[in-house]
């Protein structure tokens, strides 16, 4: 499995392109995807699914440009952010005065413990609500696409549609994963959950930003 992060967007979103045996499935489209589009052309990937980890507009921005060229992948979200991810375009105009057209509807959902198949490998969805209602993570051969739900050093903020209750409860499981494995987070540097938690004082103390 091969991991490679495009920075997309107004809001230097990590958009990921996961490639396993010529498969390929692309993480958090944030922005123009024209860079990830001319790797996958090159490298002659076949794009099945587009997934959210929450439906945040610039988690989202360049979701219609990857169904307008690779019109057979699926768009995935968790359906409990189906309402942020129709709001999409109005919360880009209200936060950053900017317009952008709405976002395709979803063609399925991912829910708690789905599993998706990809040129072998297996990527597992978890629910980590908090940042937002619907927000997942995704594991994936000792990695973790953690969305806007932990950061190197911090934690997703709650005040756009989450629940601090409940971002504590998702922490506590992301803790009680093996060390070792590496966070893909949706903005900043990679880190490992290990050292996260050590030094990320959101995980080691009862507080959250």
């Amino acid at each position: 499995m091969i991991v490679k992060n495009f920075i997309t967007g107004p809001l230097a979103t990590n958009s990921y392109l996961i490639i396993a045996e010529k498969e390929g499935v692309v993480i958090d489209p944030g922005g123009d995807m024209s860079e990830l589009i001319q790797t996958v052309r090159k490298e002659k990937i076949n794009i099945k699914y587009v997934i959210a980890t929450h439906g945040h507009f610039d988690h989202v921005m360049g979701v219609n440009q990857i169904k307008s060229e690779f019109p057979s992948s699926v768009f995935l979200i968790n359906e409990k952010d189906l309402g942020l991810l129709k709001r999409a375009s109005s919360m880009a105009q209200s936060f950053l005065n900017l317009s952008i057209s709405d976002v395709v509807k979803p063609d399925g959902y991912v829910k708690e413990g789905d599993e998706i198949e990809l040129g072998g490998e297996k990527l597992k969805i978890i629910e980590t609500p908090g940042h937002t209602m619907g927000s997942i993570c995704i594991i994936a051969n000792g990695y973790i696409f953690t969305g806007d739900t932990l950061f190197y050093g911090t934690v997703g903020r709650t005040d756009l549609g989450g629940s601090e209750k409940l971002l504590r409860e998702s922490l506590e499981r992301l803790k009680k994963l093996q060390d070792e494995i590496i966070v893909y987070p949706g903005h900043g540097p990679f880190t490992v959950l290990g050292y996260e938690k050590i030094k990320n004082p959101f995980l080691t103390m009862d507080i959250l930003p």
